[in-house]
């Protein structure tokens, strides 16, 4: 990176941990849970409460992370029934 933007990323950088700073301690800790873009768009959109943006996360990591434990039935395998073929005869069919 060139040297005559350096200034400015540090800028940037320490407008972003003063953000960071300023929010309430719950706040925080989503930050650290989730990543300060993920929290500031639930900010920007007006979602507030740590509670809301923690449980509308918590969802949406839920249905598109089955692997997480929870309790999704995204990504578990669905018992099917017994598939036939066009070809075979059905049970008490017999041809």
């Amino acid at each position: 990176m060139s040297d005559e933007f350096q200034p400015v990323v540090d800028r940037c950088r320490a407008d972003r941990m003063a953000a960071i700073d300023r929010l309430s301690p719950e706040m925080r800790g989503l930050v650290h849970d989730y990543g300060y873009t993920v929290v500031k768009a639930f900010l920007d959109i007006g979602v507030i409460k740590p509670r809301h943006i923690k449980h509308l996360v918590e969802t949406v990591l839920d249905e598109f992370s089955p692997t997480r434990g929870s309790f999704s039935s995204q990504g578990v395998r669905t018992p099917y029934l017994e598939v036939r073929s066009s070809k075979a005869p059905s049970k008490g069919t017999e041809q």
